[in-house]
């Protein structure tokens, strides 16, 4: 994963976006509306690979509730999640680690019932 990170990063300088969707320059607004619009156009895209391949439900927030879930699994403190899921509030990623934990346990359930 780094060697294919570094490869994308040659002759950028620091701080420079590897993606470059934003410049830096936009204001708050339009960082979420650009922000929004890419995250439409990857689900759009996950969709068409997923469907080509038989699965079914992937999206970019699946993949961030994945994360969190392993690292949430593996031990990791609550504060490393928080941080590298961008929340600003620690209780932020408690409530969405319990959801998880929730529909873990719906879902279990309905293994019960025949």
């Amino acid at each position: 994963m780094n060697d294919i990170i570094e490869s994308w990063n040659h002759g950028r300088t620091q701080g420079e976006y590897l993606f470059p969707f934003l410049t830096g320059k936009e204001d708050p607004t339009q960082i979420k509306k650009q922000v929004q619009n890419i995250t439409r156009l990857i689900n759009k895209h996950i969709k068409i690979i997923a469907e080509r391949i038989g699965i079914e439900g992937i999206s970019t927030y699946t993949a961030r509730h994945s994360y969190a879930n392993v690292l949430k699994r593996s031990g990791a403190n609550i504060a490393f999640i928080s941080e590298s899921l961008g929340h600003t509030d620690i209780q932020t990623t408690s409530s969405y680690l319990d959801s998880f934990e929730k529909e873990e346990q719906i879902k279990n359930a309905k293994l019960l019932i025949p």
